[in-house]
């Protein structure tokens, strides 16, 4: 399964995300931080998009190649149907794979 994936920043919303999207379902990953002075700038969440976000929903996560794993949380897991995401990686917008992983990575310190 391919997923379009971007890297987004809204300073008028206060914060940025890696936003995973399932073209053919609508279906949508993401992984955001409020900006620097924001309420919750020192933790990262994940979110549907439209759910209340779940604050440390990653367990672990990697990036081979063009995919990435994220192990949930037993929370997450319930939001988004599985333990584990699995999927290929196709950017949507101007950054790489490697970058887009670059911006996880940042985001889930």
């Amino acid at each position: 399964m391919a997923i379009q994936a971007s890297y987004e920043r809204h300073p008028d919303l206060g914060c940025e995300a890696v936003v995973f999207i399932d073209d053919e379902s609508d279906a949508c990953f993401q992984i955001q931080r409020d900006l620097v002075g924001g309420p919750h700038a020192d933790q990262y969440c994940v979110t549907t998009g439209s759910s209340a976000p779940i604050y440390g929903g990653i367990e672990q996560w990697r990036h081979r190649d063009d995919r990435f794993e994220f192990a949930l949380t037993r929370r997450a897991s319930r939001l988004f149907g599985d333990e584990v995401l699995s999927f290929v990686v196709i950017p949507a917008g101007d950054e790489t794979v490697d970058e887009l992983a670059e911006h996880v990575d940042r985001l889930l310190r």
